[in-house]
């Protein structure tokens, strides 16, 4: 009977502190809905630039390390798009759908006047691909790379009348990985039948170079908080005679459920400030 009694002590020690430690280490949440507009250049489906509409979502989870909470935090961040363009006469459509996911660590350090500074990496997987309805053969051009990042943010916390709000940058750029592309001219039927030399590539800046800022407004009702914010996003790859640039520029709205984590108690350890 003790040592039941004993077990079961342990045990709702155990769940305590377990539970402490999540209040300790809140995840902030972050859902958007993303709109705007951009251009998009595939020669493997033409040699013009399409120009249109881009609608997105995307979402992130932030969460302060367990090893060193006051200075290193966690991210983990995905985002899809649909994308919807026309050439310059207005006579030819070009779709396409793309999705990435990344996750990665980043120090950081509050600096006076309620500044604060993050830096660090990340790992992402990005895919996606664009449809020219006009095409006959290689109506379609398929993008996948995988690649180490560079991340950086700058934010302000300050406050209008009693809603707590922060102003924030923050910076992605993929550096090294490795990405796809067909050779010029080669038609996906070709590859399927195991003409396979030259599909992939290593990434770096002179053949791949990508840029992901966003620059938001975070208001915080207490329970929930909401985010306004503008988002550039460019991509482009260079690889066997072929070039892809992707342009969007894209207007940003979110909410997140349970608020900033700014007004409680545990705030010292909120991931965003």
């Amino acid at each position: 009977m003790k040592k039941f009694l004993l077990a079961l002590v342990l045990t709702m020690i155990s769940i305590a502190t377990s539970h402490a430690e999540e209040l300790s280490r809140p995840v902030v949440q972050e859902y958007r809905l993303e709109a705007g507009g951009g251009t998009a250049l595939s020669t493997y489906l033409s040699p013009l630039a399409y120009d249109g509409k881009v609608f997105g979502a995307s979402a992130q989870w932030t969460k302060v390390s367990p090893w060193a909470p006051e200075t290193l935090i966690m991210q983990f961040a995905t985002k899809a798009n649909m994308r919807d363009y026309l050439n310059p006469a207005h006579t030819a459509s070009m779709i396409g759908i793309d999705g990435m996911f990344t996750w990665g660590m980043q120090w950081r350090r509050r600096l006076p006047y309620s500044l604060q500074v993050t830096a660090g990496g990340s790992i992402d997987i990005d895919g996606g691909c664009l449809y020219l309805t006009r095409n006959g053969n290689n109506p379609v051009s398929v993008n996948a790379s995988a690649s180490l990042d560079i991340n950086a943010s700058l934010s302000w916390r300050f406050r209008i009348g009693k809603i707590p709000m922060i102003l924030g940058n923050e910076i992605r750029i993929p550096s090294l990985g490795c990405f796809f592309s067909p050779q010029y001219g080669e038609t996906y039927y070709e590859i399927w039948l195991g003409n396979r030399d030259g599909l992939a590539h290593c990434g770096w800046w002179g053949n791949r170079f990508c840029i992901d800022n966003l620059l938001s407004l975070r208001l915080d009702f207490g329970r929930t908080a909401m985010q306004l914010g503008y988002r550039y996003d460019y991509r482009s790859s260079w690889a066997n005679s072929l070039n892809t640039r992707l342009h969007t520029h894209s207007f940003v709205i979110g909410i997140i459920p349970h608020g900033l984590g700014i007004k409680r108690k545990q705030a010292i350890n909120s991931p965003l400030f």
